[in-house]
């Protein structure tokens, strides 16, 4: 994972996209790739929603890193925020039902965002997913794993997690690189992946 981020860096500070998104996307790959050792690993149940939430991000992180166009943004986020309401289930295992609602309903106004192509369907999914996002983050923080070290790795991740998505969120509003959203998303998928074994 460490040689994946030299890689990005080289591809970001050279302005060589291919690079940098193939690096990043391996590394969300190796996540996943731990995700699914872990579930063949036949742990606890934490440990399978983390890995459902890894494997969802590799098909998100495609979307946003080698669509040709940026029609499928809404789609992406409406995918991440379930990959938020699978966190959510390692901590707290009864995810309330409105919750639920709210992260059904981010993945209809992102699929039609799709189609309608309009800014509209793009905010109120974002709204969602910042629902999400704000959940995951608060009932991670009040409630605990199992193993301390666990905890404090996924609380450190998904605290990585809200960084990488208001650099993001400042990328869109200033116009400053998106890139740099992914000097937080590393380590949010290194601690995350390693509070799974942790546990």
């Amino acid at each position: 994972m460490t040689l994946l981020l030299i890689a990005f860096i080289c591809g970001d500070v050279l302005q060589n996209m291919a690079l940098a998104n193939t690096a990043r996307y391996f590394c969300v790959a190796g996540a996943a790739g731990m995700g699914i050792a872990m579930w063949s690993a036949g742990r606890q149940k934490q440990q399978r929603w983390l890995a459902a939430g890894l494997l969802l991000s590799l098909i998100t992180d495609a979307v946003l890193l080698f669509a040709a166009t940026s029609r499928w943004v809404p789609l992406a986020v409406g995918i991440f925020s379930t990959v938020h309401w699978c966190y959510l289930h390692r901590f707290v295992p009864r995810v309330s039902g409105w919750l639920t609602m709210i992260t059904f309903t981010t993945w209809v106004t992102g699929l039609i965002g799709v189609f309608a192509i309009n800014t509209m369907w793009l905010i109120l999914t974002a709204a969602g997913y910042t629902i999400l996002l704000c959940a995951d983050y608060w009932l991670t923080h009040r409630h605990e794993l199992p193993n301390p070290r666990a905890t404090w790795l996924a609380r450190t991740g998904i605290t990585a997690f809200v960084c990488c998505d208001l650099l993001v969120a400042l990328a869109a509003i200033t116009g400053i690189n998106a890139g740099l959203s992914w000097y937080c998303y590393w380590p949010a998928l290194v601690l995350l992946t390693t509070s799974g074994w942790a546990d």
